[in-house]
């Protein structure tokens, strides 16, 4: 009886070590297999965008502040100025924020990233914690239209096929701009 169950220990441990069957795991038993614990979406967005409180330019050389605050946006002046600074000097350089007004510029854009991956995920608030997170990350990061716009991934989640949602973000130009986000992004998907 003892060498029976070391045996399929052994076998099991090899069947693990073997990516397809994890995959195929993961998506039969999505509860009891990965690692489905995440940070806040406050702390994924700002872990993934920064925290600056001098406009600095972006990888895409878009002026930004903040936490991921594009100051080429069409309501960008409004906003700064409707946290008390002067749009002009901020965009300039000559003025910075304080953590207080990028708190509110952000808290803002997270109720506009959360209501963006609802639009664009059809059964959204049955999806795991995690990944709730990374679609509104993902939203806060490219816009809803741009999430939008992948209807297959967006079908996919839907359906809960994760592992496959996972492999389709991977593959695309966001991940390569992205980098690290793209990593923490496609391994919660995969695995939660």
């Amino acid at each position: 009886m003892e060498k029976t169950a070391i045996a399929i220990l052994i076998i099991g441990a090899a069947l693990l070590a073997y990516q397809p069957t994890i995959d195929y795991l993961s998506e039969k038993f999505p509860e009891t297999l990965g690692n489905c614990r995440c940070d806040s979406v406050r702390d994924m967005v700002a872990w993934a965008e920064g925290n600056r409180l001098c406009m600095y330019r972006d990888s895409l050389g878009i002026p930004t502040i903040g936490i991921g605050f594009n100051l080429q946006r069409g309501d960008a002046r409004k906003l700064i100025t409707n946290v008390g600074a002067n749009f002009d000097r901020v965009l300039s350089g000559a003025d910075c924020l304080t953590q207080v007004q990028v708190n509110n510029l952000f808290n803002n854009d997270l109720v506009w990233a959360r209501r963006g991956a609802q639009n664009c995920i059809s059964g959204f608030a049955g999806l795991h914690n995690c990944v709730q997170n990374v679609v509104i990350d993902m939203t806060f990061n490219m816009g809803e239209r741009a999430l939008c716009g992948w209807p297959i991934f967006a079908g996919q989640l839907s359906r809960r096929e994760n592992v496959a949602a996972a492999n389709n973000m991977k593959s695309t130009r966001w991940c390569g701009q992205v980098g690290r986000r793209c990593t923490r992004n496609t391994d919660l998907v995969r695995n939660c």
